[in-house]
């Protein structure tokens, strides 16, 4: 099927719900996606990918996608200058992806979802994501003369059901920054030397601010295992013995139970957070010797050991990015507000012990075994 005519149909999918005509429909400028940017003199760039629909007449549409931009000091009025510059009503209720550039999540990313969430016709199960460097380099790659927005959508949900990027969307981002006491994880986007867009991890965020600290995409994985986020199935390698690649072994989850307890010695001040995790995988490959019987026990032992050892870098970077993922301020303060109130947390979560647990046991070994 033409590309083009695809795109027009799942376009015209969106408007078929309830009462519709024709005239409404192309009277519009649909945003289906938002950039936001720290420019280098330190104002604030919005670009906006806009579709335009067109009638030509017996049934027949033409769909212009073009890229619009505003940039003032602050947040206020950027949405009224894109207005301005698009044809029609603008519709933001279509929006399904807001980007926003490392620089300037660096500094806070509450005001730019404010001025997004309040809109009368936003769509706040919008997805969210911090890129490596400009946002709008990202909104601007063309993707095979389609919409980016729409590919950036299916590859971020994508990686949502195999557990590589946490699901979140502009309402939940808004929720948890008026939580206070636990830190979030956004997916973190790049945009590769071969103008390809990647998923290159997850970002880590103190507050609402981006902590200038990532994850890979095999750590946020681990990670969203640790915090208890797992979806349908998420896949995993490891090389089982670090001076030679050839013992390395693929896998995925089943099922996973986890743990968390968080101890506070009132003597000391010590505060010790344990995270055990037990998982149940099955194994996607192993290059062995095939004369040899497959060893779960031992291979049990030497997977929850690679992965205890991956979960210890990772809570000693979450450590350094002063990012509270897992709560512990949270449950501090409402089992000890006594020694909670007596804390500054700034400070105190970089001393916290976090002691991960991996136990792993292999329920499915493929048809190769």
């Amino acid at each position: 099927m033409n590309k083009r005519l695809l795109l027009i149909l799942i376009i015209l999918n969106i408007f078929l719900t309830g009462c519709w005509d024709q005239h409404q429909l192309v009277d519009k400028t649909i945003v289906n996606g938002i950039s936001f940017d720290l420019t280098d003199e330190g104002r604030i760039l919005l670009k906006a990918r806009n579709i335009n629909i067109k009638s030509k007449g017996g049934g027949q549409f033409e769909i212009e996608d073009e890229l619009v931009s505003a940039e003032r000091p602050t947040m206020v009025g950027l949405s009224m200058d894109i207005d301005s510059k698009s044809a029609g009503r603008v519709d933001y209720s279509q929006t399904h992806l807001l980007l926003i550039g490392d620089e300037l999540a660096k500094q806070g990313i509450h005001q730019t979802l404010d001025s997004f969430y309040r809109g009368k016709d936003s769509n706040i199960a919008a997805k969210i994501a911090i890129t490596k460097g400009k946002a709008h380099d990202v909104l601007s790659t063309e993707k095979d003369k389609s919409p980016i927005a729409f590919f950036i959508l299916q590859m971020i949900e994508g990686a949502e059901e195999t557990t590589f990027l946490p699901e979140e969307t502009i309402f939940n981002i808004w929720t948890k920054i008026l939580t206070p006491g636990k830190d979030f994880i956004l997916p973190y986007l790049e945009k590769t030397e071969s103008d390809k867009i990647a998923i290159a991890g997850v970002a880590l965020l103190n507050g609402d601010k981006f902590s200038g600290i990532t994850l890979s995409k095999e750590q946020s994985t681990l990670l969203l295992l640790l915090l208890d986020r797992f979806k349908k199935t998420n896949f995993m390698s490891l090389i089982l013995n670090p001076t030679s690649e050839d013992r390395s072994i693929a896998f995925s989850t089943r099922k996973i139970k986890r743990d968390m307890e968080i101890t506070v010695d009132k003597t000391s001040g010590d505060i010790t957070c344990t995270i055990d995790i037990s998982i149940q995988v099955e194994v996607n490959s192993y290059p062995q010797n095939l004369k040899e019987d497959l060893n779960t026990k031992k291979l049990n032992k030497e997977i929850s050991a690679g992965l205890t050892k991956q979960a210890k870098e990772i809570t000693a970077i979450l450590l350094e990015a002063n990012s509270d993922v897992f709560g512990i301020e949270m449950e501090i303060a409402k089992r000890h507000p006594d020694v909670w109130k007596k804390m500054n947390w700034d400070e105190d979560y970089k001393n916290t012990k976090i002691e991960p647990k991996v136990n792993v046991e292999i329920i499915k070994t493929g048809n190769v075994f």
